[in-house]
């Protein structure tokens, strides 16, 4: 069995969890070209309000939202709501994250699944509406993994650690992974990864199961590279 995705599992980091937010603070509002997938492919213009999101440890991150929240008061809400998410994932998730781009609702549902998306070592872009809430944490480890640990394995010096993980596993955690297994599959295992080893408590006994004799062998590369850096403020172990 397989888990659906991108995303993976739900609720397993929720609101009461404790988040390393401090403060925000507004910097600018701009008119600028950005990636937009409601729109297609191209850089598409919109006029943007750009925060500075602090937290108690790590690198501020910068918070741009689209202005068609209308009111400025949603807008500083939505940038709140994310940096306070961003807040309750490892320190090192962040490690390269530079900034998060946030729209809004979809425009034509027929044209767009409009995903989030991501650029190694440089940011997130997150269509508000496109998953549930209770599945937006989540998305968020997927997309930080990307973000920050993609670029450490795929097409690195480092590969051959998970591509020969991926070998003496045989088996994937997601249907999307194994589609795109030099893409994706990081990504998703990262999400089972947290579950395991930071929130077992909040999965079913089957589940946890299925994670750790499906993708024992990547569990252990990330092992090795996650606990060598800060879970902070989670509280992770084998």
């Amino acid at each position: 069995s397989f888990f659906s995705s991108p995303q993976l599992l739900k609720n397993i980091i929720n609101k009461d969890d404790p988040t390393t937010y401090k403060d925000l603070k507004f910097i600018k509002k701009v008119e600028n070209k950005n990636f937009d997938r409601r729109y297609g492919n191209k850089m598409y213009a919109a006029t943007f309000f750009i925060f500075e999101a602090k937290f108690e440890v790590g690198d501020d991150v910068q918070i741009w939202v689209n202005s068609e929240f209308n009111s400025h008061e949603n807008i500083a809400e939505v940038a709140l709501k994310y940096s306070k998410m961003l807040g309750k994932l490892p320190i090192f998730f962040r490690e390269e994250l530079k900034w998060i781009v946030i729209h809004g609702p979809w425009v034509d549902k027929s044209k767009c699944t409009c995903l989030w998306y991501a650029l190694r070592n440089q940011g997130i872009f997150i269509h508000t509406e496109m998953v549930n809430e209770e599945a937006q944490q989540e998305l968020l480890i997927h997309e930080l993994a990307h973000v920050t640990i993609d670029s450490l394995y795929y097409n690195s010096a480092n590969e051959t650690t998970w591509t020969n993980a991926q070998k003496q596993d045989a088996k994937y955690i997601s249907r999307y992974a194994e589609k795109k297994p030099l893409v994706e599959d990081i990504a998703e295992s990262v999400v089972a990864w947290v579950a395991v080893r930071c929130k077992k408590d909040r999965i079913s006994k089957k589940t946890y199961k299925m994670i750790v004799n499906k993708i024992p062998n990547r569990l252990t590369v990330l092992d090795d590279l996650i606990f060598s850096n800060s879970q902070y403020p989670l509280t992770c172990k084998k």
